[in-house]
């Protein structure tokens, strides 16, 4: 997957993620919870677009990671996340996405699910890229 393809398919993993997950903590925090300090002001859904472009562009941290080693591999995707939670927490502060520790934790796990969801995604459709690649080398040898 090209670059810019793969910023901009991160950047719409990563917004679906962090609205889906923030859908089903809302949807807890309704039943079992105090469902009135549910909020989504006009803003929010510009911040979630935004935070996602900004959460994709450190992907850049991790191109070519067939070629490493284990122990770069580990020290680039540390860095990947601290990066992408940095980037979380200041947006998530900034927009006031939270305003106490609480809001500060959930958050925290929204992030943390969020990233391994789209670690996933990722994983699956380079795997399905690669198919398809193949796919198209097999059939043009067998026309040869």
């Amino acid at each position: 997957m090209s670059g810019a393809k793969k910023i901009f398919v991160q950047s719409m993993m990563i917004s679906t993620g962090i609205l889906f997950l923030n859908g089903i903590l809302a949807v807890f925090q309704h039943f079992f919870g105090d469902g009135d300090d549910i909020v989504l002001l006009w803003y929010h859904p510009i911040t979630i677009i935004l935070t996602g472009v900004l959460c994709a562009l450190p992907t850049l941290l991790l191109r070519n990671r067939d070629q490493w080693g284990r122990k770069t591999f580990l020290l680039r995707v540390s860095l990947h996340a601290l990066t992408l939670y940095a980037v979380i927490l200041g947006t998530g502060w900034l927009f006031q996405w939270y305003t106490d520790t609480e809001g500060c934790v959930s958050v925290s796990i929204v992030f943390f699910l969020v990233y391994a969801f789209v670690w996933l995604s990722s994983h699956w459709l380079d795997k399905q890229d690669e198919k398809q690649i193949n796919l198209a080398l097999e059939s043009i040898r067998d026309q040869e």
